[in-house]
């Protein structure tokens, strides 16, 4: 089966059910809270964040660039999608073209 063909599917999943959507202005703060929770303490920010409605997702989708902090080692910087209510964020790293697909999508 296709992956990229059901991961609109599990992204869907992800959103919580009966979660109210949060206003626009509270979406960078959830969205940090996801990149945190993926990253934990080498995430230092966000940058560059597109924050729009999903019109196939409830709620809203992000994407930009997330800056991390590797001891002894210069900024690292890698790209992410977000779906916001869930908190649930892809970076490059998760593989499968999945952000490409996502940023394509989205017109990131």
């Amino acid at each position: 089966m296709n992956f990229l063909a059901i991961a609109p599917a599990l992204l869907m999943l992800t959103a919580a059910p009966g979660e109210p959507l949060p206003q626009q202005g509270d979406v960078p703060s959830r969205v940090d809270t996801a990149l945190a929770r993926r990253l934990g303490a080498e995430f230092v920010a966000a940058e560059g964040e597109k924050i729009a409605p999903s019109g196939s997702l409830p709620g809203f989708v992000a994407c930009g660039r997330v800056v991390e902090r590797e001891p002894d080692a210069e900024r690292k910087t890698e790209r992410f999608f977000a779906v916001v209510p869930g908190n649930f964020a892809i970076l490059d790293r998760d593989g499968g073209g999945l952000v490409d697909a996502y940023w394509k999508r989205y017109g990131c």
